[in-house]
This record gives structure tokens, sequence and C-alpha cells, in this order.
């Protein structure tokens, strides 16, 4: 029902070229191989239509009849050609609001899929049905990666782990980053290279994981795609520890899911509403010397705090490499120590969950540098989103 009342919108819209009944087609999103059906009957579309927002691929529509391409009882994987098939907003809606910036608007898409709308009819004598909307996911609010506790399966559907290949021909993954559409991952411009590894750029990226040894069953089901464009900063200059932050392009778009699913990214200068952030990654857990990184994806809240105040604590720590808080960072931590972001967490996400669904969460900061892991009275620094907004709007969602 859900899937035909949209149709009506979409078709107001829709153009294209036509094809037939059990004609071959390409599906959109997903670069998946199909074949054209009617709508009625695609499980695979009105599926993906209500659990993730994506919209279905048409094929054609006459007065009564509407084909849409559909992946049902399909199993060939198509290579997706070298082109880009970001598509614009505008070519689906001509609702867009002109005083959202395009990450704003790209939030509300994608937080279309962890909503759920119930129809229910209140006790009044002839009344009318209402709708309340609701929020769709398994994230549960911490109050409590150094003094923090093991992520819930599927908690972080953005998160991903950044993969090099190492001198044993293995994945090592080093860093962690966010997934904030369909073919880019956002993260620190320090993970953009590792000299240490057999190749100094990461191989690939990792989603939808929770513990990342392979020999551990906890019902994940991980992707792995190659990293096809490492777009750094033009302003980062290692070891410099000033705009650290890079962008990884997808080697194709991937399917969004329960388990994958981006984040939005936070536009504003403070944090009206939030007083913590939660902090996850697969880095080390213990401030203990030689400690490594951990497999199961942890999580720990953080209090964000006045980079004027953290300058002073951290006033010791100067150096030619950094030599204060910029506008373009942020600080977070707990000054009695314990809690903290540490090695392996680089390029990991800061986040809140927005105050009015707590499925969807707003990338504030990517885990940048620190001092002494967990150490009293040395809070960590990260790089702040939304002062580079603009830039990434240009590669993330170009003319739009």
């Amino acid at each position: 029902m859900l899937l035909a009342t949209c149709l009506i919108f979409f078709l107001s819209c829709q153009t294209g070229s036509t094809q037939n009944l059990g004609d071959a087609c390409v599906i959109e999103d997903t670069n998946r191989a199909g074949v054209c059906k009617q709508a009625s009957k695609c499980d695979s579309a009105r599926e993906a239509f209500q659990n993730n927002g994506i919209r279905p691929t048409f094929c054609s529509h006459t007065f009564d009849t509407v084909l849409v391409c559909c992946s049902d009882g399909i199993s060939i994987s198509v290579t997706p050609k070298p082109v880009d098939r970001r598509p614009l907003w505008n070519q689906f809606s001509n609702k867009v609001d002109s005083n959202k910036r395009v990450s704003e608007r790209k939030c509300e898409e994608y937080s279309r899929g962890v909503t759920e709308t119930v129809d229910f009819i209140p006790l009044l004598t002839d009344p009318e049905t209402m709708s309340i909307s609701a929020p769709k996911c398994n994230y549960e609010r911490i109050e409590l990666i150094v003094g923090g506790e093991d992520a819930n399966q599927g908690e972080f559907p953005h998160m991903a782990a950044i993969g090099w290949v190492n001198v044993e021909g293995n994945y090592a993954f080093q860093c962690g980053g966010s997934l904030i559409s369909s073919r880019f991952v956002l993260t620190a411009g320090h993970c953009s290279k590792n000299p240490r590894m057999k190749e100094k750029k990461p191989a690939i990226v990792r989603l939808g994981d929770q513990n990342l040894d392979p020999a551990v069953s906890d019902g994940a089901s991980p992707l792995d795609v190659p990293i096809k464009t490492v777009h750094k900063h033009p302003e980062y200059n290692s070891p410099g520890k000033y705009n650290d932050i890079a962008l990884f392009e997808l080697n194709s778009d991937v399917d969004f899911e329960a388990a994958i699913r981006p984040a939005c990214l936070w536009t504003k200068p403070d944090f009206p509403g939030h007083t913590k952030a939660v902090a996850t990654g697969w880095g080390v857990t213990s401030s203990k010397r030689g400690a490594v990184g951990s497999n199961e994806l942890q999580k720990v809240s953080l209090s964000l705090l006045e980079n004027d105040y953290c300058d002073l604590l951290l006033n010791g720590t100067h150096n030619r490499h950094w030599w204060g808080f910029a506008s373009t960072q942020m600080c977070a931590g707990e000054l009695r120590g314990g809690k903290d972001t540490c090695q392996g967490d680089s390029g990991s996400p800061l986040q809140v969950a927005s105050l009015n669904n707590k499925c969807v969460f707003h990338i504030v900061g990517i885990t940048s540098f620190g001092r002494r892991c967990a150490e009293s009275g040395r809070p960590a620094v990260y790089t702040r989103v939304s002062e580079y907004l603009d830039w990434i709007e240009s590669i993330v969602w170009p003319g739009e």
C-alpha cells in the first residue's frame, strides 16, 4: 500500500525511456540486474522503499499499469560502469527547501529508512485517522576505546573500518570512518596513508561489521568495498594536526540495509541540546604500552568541552605541528580520565543521536589525535565537521 501511494507522487515527475514488461533493466540505486515487472508484484522494490526509503527504478507507466525494474529471482550481479550514478535531489522532487543545504536534505532522505509511521483512530465521535512517526532501530543511548563498552550488533550502521594490505597480504584495519552516502566514507586526513603497510594507501572499506576477526560468528554480514579515490583535504599537511579530514570514494555504490546505512552531518557551529557525544571505533582499549586494537566495535560517551578550556588543559602539549585549537577543531573527553578514544580510533566518528529520532546519527567530529589515552585532564582533539560542509558537499553531492 505504501509503495502504491508513493508511485503516484513519483510518476508525476518521472521521465526517461520506456521499457516493456519482461525487458531487461538495471536498478539505478544498486546497479543490479532486473526485469521490468508490475510494481504490485515486485516484493524487493516494495521492501526497499518501505524499509530504507530507496526509490524504485521505473520502466514505464500507463493509466492502469506501472512497471518497475525488479530483482526478484535474479541472481546475476552487474558490474557497475565507471560512471557517477549518484542521483540529483531535484530529479525526484519539486519540494526542495532552498533554505536547507544539501547535507540537510540528504539527512532527511536517509532518515526515512529508520522512521515508521503508524496510523491510529482517536476515540472520538466521527474521528479522522491520524498518524504518528516513531524511531525504528536497535540503538540504545549510553550514559556511561578506553573505558567504553561493546557496541550492540547493528547499533552504528554507518561505521566503517578502513583496511590496508599488510606485508603478509592480509587486511590490517588501522582507521575508522563514517559512511555518509552510498559512495563516500568520511575519515581523518592522516588515514590517507600508512607507510608501515605493504601499500601506503588504504585498500578497502569494510561496512556492516561488528567484530573484525573473521573467525568470530556474530551474525554480521560485512561488506568489503575497494577504495577508488582518496580525497584528502587540500590544506591538510602531515604531520600537521590541522584540516585533518578526508573523503574516501568507493569503487561502487553500496546498498542500504539495516546494518549498512549512512549517517547525517552536523551543520551547526555549536551543539544545542547535547552535552555529551558518543565515540565509536575498533581502537586500543587499554592505555598500557603495547596494547592492541579491539576486534569488537566499542562505544564510549564523552563530554563536549569548550575549545578555550581545552586549550588551557593541553597548553603543555603544543608543538610545531599543533600550536592550539583552531575553529575547525573541537574537544571532547572526561576530565577525571578513564574514558577516551585511542590509537586505532583515528578517523572514527564522534556522534550524537537526533533529539527527535534516536536512530538518526549526526557526525559532529572526526577522531584526530590526543595525548596519553584516558589520562586525567587530557581530552582528545577532533576535527569539527560543521566547518567543512562546503568542501564535503562539493565532492559528495556535486551540483546539488
